[in-house]
């Protein structure tokens, strides 16, 4: 049985209490977009946390969320210490990410090509 270790088991705590926090506590007008935690690395020595955050939306919107996060992060963190309890809560960092993005832009190619290709019918396919 493979065992986690206590920074994987923070890093999902923090994911889960990061997202509530931004969706319910924060009121910054420049988190308009639609904005999911994608994950969290914490540091071995537990001090630091990266939150990777995935914006939908406009190149202005993405740096005006980041924006919003790092003026945050301190109000963040201190709604985090209140819901869970640990003995040193890590700083926050935010990075962007796109992978959500990436991956619906890869969704819409696929999806293209099949239609290009004859909407992926296949003649011995009775289906």
């Amino acid at each position: 049985m493979r065992r986690f270790s206590r920074a994987d088991r923070l890093s999902e705590e923090i994911i889960k209490n990061v997202a509530s926090i931004v969706r319910e506590d924060m009121r910054d007008p420049r988190l308009g977009g639609m904005i999911s935690i994608t994950r969290a690395e914490v540091s071995k020595d537990l001090k630091y946390a990266t939150i990777h955050v995935s914006v939908f939306g406009s190149d202005k919107e993405k740096t005006n969320a980041k924006t919003a996060l790092d003026r945050g992060a301190g109000f963040i963190r201190g709604r985090l210490g209140e819901k869970m309890r640990v003995r040193v809560l890590p700083q926050l960092r935010f990075k962007l990410d796109d992978s959500i993005e990436h991956g619906a832009r890869i969704a819409e190619l696929l999806k293209k090509a099949e239609e290009e290709s004859g909407g992926g019918q296949n003649d011995n396919n009775p289906e």
